[in-house]
């Protein structure tokens, strides 16, 4: 054989290999289909779609307020676990309903604001349409996307408020900071923890699948929503676990399983606040 055949064949085999090598890319993210079940405010959740991989995801969707840095679109940056000390504050005796303020006060704390929940709960929008039952059942009552249904303390029935009401209150305090991450993917909540800010996000009491779902009208509007539902401070995650200050069964940095807390919070609308 030739010197130039021996040349020509170990060319086409290293060609071969880099070949190979560059099309050896990560396998796609499986993500988590959004439970069809949420139908928050009577609307029902999009519909399943494929997800492109983690790395697109980012960098195709934005947040709904506030434009994400260069830094914020690489979540290759992201750090393998973190865990954030914001102290724990527990929502009773005085809030029974207030998960979501108090939560809210958690976050505010951490990032330097004197207030506490006490004032945010009288400062968050409500809805007051008064509760009319018959027989047990709701008929009629307010709408969570509006601001908070029924009252806070539990002296009387209440419920829950969403996170464009939470926005609004948040607002008040941090401004343009103000960051809300409702629709975002997963991964990008766990970014803004890694980056040192904690996020509220709207799951249920036990961190699974909503259960109870009740539904009333609302202007002539029909409003659906899952009366387990519950709102915490995520504050850490390492590789199958994220951690929350919750603040109804007043544990600080509560260990969940991440599977479980994902697929509960896209249940709920995939709703999150923070800030930037």
């Amino acid at each position: 054989m030739t010197t130039f055949s021996i040349r020509l064949i170990a060319a086409v085999v290293a060609a071969s290999l880099s070949l190979a090598a560059g099309c050896s890319a990560p396998p796609s993210d499986q993500g988590q289909r959004q439970q069809d079940s949420a139908q928050l405010s009577g609307k029902p959740v999009e519909p399943a779609r494929k997800t492109a991989p983690a790395a697109e995801r980012v960098q195709q969707e934005k947040p709904m307020s506030g434009k994400l840095s260069p830094q914020a679109e690489q979540p290759e940056s992201l750090p393998s676990k973190r865990m954030l000390d914001v102290p724990l504050i527990r929502q009773n005796p005085e809030l029974k309903y207030g998960c979501e303020v108090t939560s809210l006060a958690m976050l505010l704390q951490y990032a330097g604001y004197d207030v506490d929940k006490l004032t945010l709960a009288r400062q968050v929008p409500k809805d007051t349409e008064p509760l009319v039952q018959r027989k047990g059942d709701i008929r009629q009552w307010g709408d969570p996307n509006v601001g908070f249904v029924g009252d806070i303390t539990g002296k009387r029935k209440g419920f829950a408020v969403y996170n464009k009401p939470l926005e609004k209150l948040l607002r008040r305090y941090m401004g343009e900071r103000t960051l809300n991450l409702t629709g975002q993917p997963f991964e990008r909540i766990l970014q803004s923890v890694g980056q040192g800010r904690p996020v509220v996000v709207w799951t249920t009491g036990d961190f699974a699948p909503p259960t109870e779902w009740k539904s009333w009208q609302k202007d002539g509007k029909k409003v659906v929503a899952p009366f387990d539902e519950h709102a915490v401070l995520l504050v850490g995650y390492d590789q199958t676990h994220v951690y929350v200050n919750d603040p109804l069964s007043g544990v600080k940095q509560q260990r969940v399983s991440r599977e479980a807390m994902k697929k509960s919070w896209e249940a709920l609308g995939k709703q999150a606040l923070t800030f930037k």
